[in-house]
């Protein structure tokens, strides 16, 4: 079954939440999280609009925490390995860009005082933390990262379970459909569109 718009919507604001701040690479996955979903929720918060400086801010803390690579590979799926080097590159900023630019506005529907941590599980390089979100309209949210440890100590999100799904895989799926349906050059322009109608341009 797949999660509801909310779901996908909240997950995604916590997953750019994870992405981090080099002052808050001291401590285990769960510490990192904790401290960067609180940090994201105040700059969107006290944003006063599309070209504010707070969103400046969201984007580089988003470039210098997620596994942007591993997460466009895991989306891309079986069609990366047939990609040139420039290609991949491309591939990296697009989704980034789409993807961070398609959920920062929807940011606001967590309610920063009701993030649960549940846990984490370390597993080598690799380590799960869990948490529950609970949405403004008070649907509460199973919410799962995916992290492996980066250098100094950082934790970096590759992929986010929201309700037992996978959101890399979600965008796989629907990346693999429009790649069997019609082209790799179709996706690319697809995502190109969507990033210029988020910026306005």
């Amino acid at each position: 079954m797949k999660p509801s718009g909310v779901a996908l919507a909240v997950a995604a604001t916590l997953l750019v939440s994870v992405s981090g701040h080099s002052a808050a690479v001291s401590g285990g996955p769960t510490d990192q999280i904790r401290g960067h979903v609180d940090e994201m929720y105040r700059l969107v918060s006290n944003a006063s609009g599309p070209a504010s400086g707070s969103q400046t801010a969201v984007r580089k803390v988003a470039d210098r925490m997620f596994d942007w690579p591993e997460m466009a590979r895991g989306a891309l799926g079986k069609h990366w390995q047939g990609r040139t080097p420039s290609e991949r590159d491309e591939f990296v900023r697009l989704f980034a860009a789409v993807f961070e630019r398609a959920y920062l506005s929807k940011i606001q529907l967590a309610d920063a005082e009701h993030f649960t941590y549940l846990g984490e599980a370390i597993d080598g390089e690799h380590a799960t933390v869990r948490t529950t979100v609970t949405a403004k309209n008070g649907s509460v949210i199973a919410v799962d990262y995916r992290t492996r440890v980066g250098e100094g100590g950082s934790w970096r999100v590759y992929d986010l379970n929201t309700e037992g799904i996978s959101l890399v895989g979600n965008y796989r799926t629907q990346f693999n459909s429009i790649i069997e349906r019609s082209s790799y050059s179709e996706l690319v322009k697809r995502l190109k569109a969507a990033r210029e109608s988020h910026s306005g341009g």
